[in-house]
C-alpha cells in the first residue's frame, strides 16, 4: 500500500464515523473518539456573529464534579487551567465547567479537535477522585433493579419491537410469566442525547405505554418540566433518587413470583 493509499483509507475512517446532525440553530458533532467510561465525545457547533462557537457543554466537568474531583482547588483546578491553555481555547460566554472557544468558519474543522482534546483532557481527571471511580447510569440502574428483582427475569439491552417491525433496545427489561416491564435510564450527564433517545425508542415501541418506564437520574428538580412531561406521553417516569419509587411501579407491573406452600 503507497502512501497516498495509506492516508485515504485514513481520512474515510474518520470521516466514515463523525456524526454530523442538526441541533437548534447549530450542530451537534459526535467524533470517533471516547472518554473513559466510553461515551462518546460530542461537541456543540454554535454560529456566532461572523464565525463559530464550539463547546462540550461542561460534559467533562460535570463527569469529574460527579466523581468526586473539585475542579476549582488545587491539582484538578491547574489542570483544568492547562487544558484551555494547551488546546489555546478562548472561553468565549463559557459557563463554569465549559470548554467553549470561538473561530472563523475556515477553523471549525481545527476547533472542533481543540474543544475535544481538551474535554478528554479533563475527563481523565475523573482519576483523582478519591473515592470510587465514575460508574455509568445505566449499570447503577441494572444493579439496583437486580438487588430487588429476586426470582424475576431481568435481561440487559432487552429488545423493543417497534412499530414499523424494527427493533431497538432499552436499558433492561424485568419480567415474570406473561408480564413484563421495560426500563430506560436516562442520564443526566448527556440529558439532550438520553432524553431524544429515550423518547424515540418509546414513542415508536409497540410495548403498552404503562409498560415503559424511563428511569430519570437524579431528583425531579434536576429535571426541567419539559422534558418531564414529553418522558410522560410516552412512558411512566421515574426518579431515580427517590429510594422506592422505581421498584414500586416495577412491582405493580411485574409482581413477584407467588411462594407455594410446602
Amino acid at each position: 500500500m503507497d502512501a497516498a493509499t495509506a492516508v485515504g483509507a485514513i481520512l474515510r475512517a474518520i470521516n466514515d464515523q463523525t456524526v454530523v446532525r442538526p441541533y437548534g440553530d447549530g450542530l451537534l458533532v459526535d467524533l470517533p473518539l471516547t472518554y473513559g467510561d466510553g461515551d462518546a465525545v460530542r461537541v456543540l457547533v454554535e454560529p456566532m456573529g461572523s464565525g463559530y462557537r464550539v463547546s462540550d457543554r461542561a460534559v467533562a466537568a460535570t463527569a469529574a464534579s460527579m466523581a468526586g474531583v473539585n475542579l476549582e482547588l488545587g491539582r484538578p483546578a491547574e489542570a483544568f487551567a492547562e487544558a484551555v491553555r494547551g488546546a489555546s481555547l478562548n472561553g468565549i460566554n463559557s459557563a463554569p465547567g465549559e470548554l467553549a472557544t470561538f473561530g472563523d468558519s475556515e477553523d471549525l474543522g481545527r476547533l472542533v479537535l481543540d474543544v475535544a482534546q481538551a474535554s478528554m483532557r479533563v475527563d481523565q481527571l475523573r482519576w483523582l477522585a478519591v473515592r470510587q471511580s465514575y460508574i455509568r447510569f445505566t449499570d447503577r440502574v441494572t444493579q439496583r433493579v437486580q438487588t430487588w428483582a429476586g426470582d424475576r427475569e431481568i435481561r440487559r439491552n432487552a429488545t423493543v419491537p417497534l412499530r414499523s417491525g424494527r427493533s431497538r433496545t432499552v436499558t433492561l427489561s424485568v419480567s415474570n410469566n406473561d408480564r413484563a416491564a421495560y426500563v430506560q435510564a436516562v442520564a443526566i450527564r448527556d440529558r439532550e442525547h438520553a432524553v431524544e433517545h429515550c423518547y424515540y425508542v418509546f414513542d415508536l415501541s409497540k410495548i403498552p405505554r404503562e409498560n415503559r418506564i424511563s428511569a430519570l437520574d437524579g431528583h425531579q428538580g434536576d429535571w426541567s418540566s419539559e422534558v418531564v412531561n414529553e418522558l410522560s406521553e410516552v412512558s411512566d417516569v421515574e426518579f431515580f433518587a427517590d429510594p422506592i419509587s422505581l421498584e414500586r411501579r416495577l412491582d405493580y407491573l411485574v409482581p413477584p413470583p407467588q411462594k407455594t406452600l410446602a
